[in-house]
This record gives structure tokens, sequence and C-alpha cells, in this order.
């Protein structure tokens, strides 16, 4: 997972918003096994990225935005 949060906005992500820890090790351990099987078999996660244009709800998350 890749985050570009910062300051207080991580702090409460990491006190606040995080509601389950997972253990995934044996997950990890079967894609390991796939990886050296020429990745038939890999999971991988899609990524996507959430664009917030909305001013308020950058300002609360702490965000910055640029235009091009």
């Amino acid at each position: 997972m890749q985050l570009g949060l910062g300051g207080q906005v991580l702090a409460a992500y990491a006190k606040d918003w995080i509601v389950n820890i997972e253990d995934i090790s044996n997950f990890i351990q079967k894609q390991r096994q796939n990886i050296k099987s020429e990745c038939a078999e890999l999971i991988t996660p899609r990524e996507t990225v959430y664009s917030v244009f909305d001013r308020e709800t950058q300002a609360k998350l702490g965000l910055s935005a640029w235009t091009e």
C-alpha cells in the first residue's frame, strides 16, 4: 500500500483509522512459490489512483494539488 500521507493525517491513520491487521504470511509464502513458477498463478493487487478534487477534502486530508 502506498499512501502520500504526512503529519497529523498520518498519525490519525496509524492510531484511529486502522481497524484490523491481518497476518497474511501464508498468502505471501504461496505468492513466492508462484513467482518461481513463471507467475502463472501470481495474485497481485490492482492499484488505482484516487484523485481528490474537492478543495475542502484536500485540506482535511492534508493533500497538495497541482495542475498541468
